[in-house]
């Protein structure tokens, strides 16, 4: 069976500009043409920024943000974006070195495998 031109030329067109395509991709998603930072110096003087942001579900959350010398705590879901707080000074930091955690037989005793009311009798 003859190969056709066509379909050749075709072939190697796709294996050489597939991988490029994909790389010119990476670099402009690494690099960041969808970033804030602007390579021509757009946001030169920026006046606000996100310090942190903790996720509260699967689409809502809270962010800190430094507006100026003030601080301002967002909460925000899918649509809706809400101020709680505003604050003159940040926060102190929260220790997570040592999470909280409850008892492992406090929650050995919560398992209920049977489907019996808890606190009644078990015979």
């Amino acid at each position: 069976m003859p190969v056709d031109r066509e379909m050749l030329f075709a072939l190697v067109e796709i294996i050489i500009l597939l991988p490029l395509t994909c790389g010119l991709a990476y670099l402009a998603i690494r690099f960041g043409f969808g970033r804030a930072k602007s390579p021509w110096g757009f946001n030169h003087g920026k006046r606000m920024r996100v310090l942190e942001q903790v996720s509260m579900g699967p689409k809502c959350g809270l962010s800190l943000v430094q507006v100026g010398g003030k601080y301002l705590l967002f909460a925000h879901q899918e649509g809706c974006v809400v101020l709680v707080k505003e604050l003159d000074e940040l926060p102190a930091e929260i220790d997570i070195a040592s999470p909280q955690w409850p008892a492992i037989n406090q929650l050995v005793n919560n398992i209920n495998l049977f489907g019996t009311k808890q606190g009644g009798n078990r015979h």
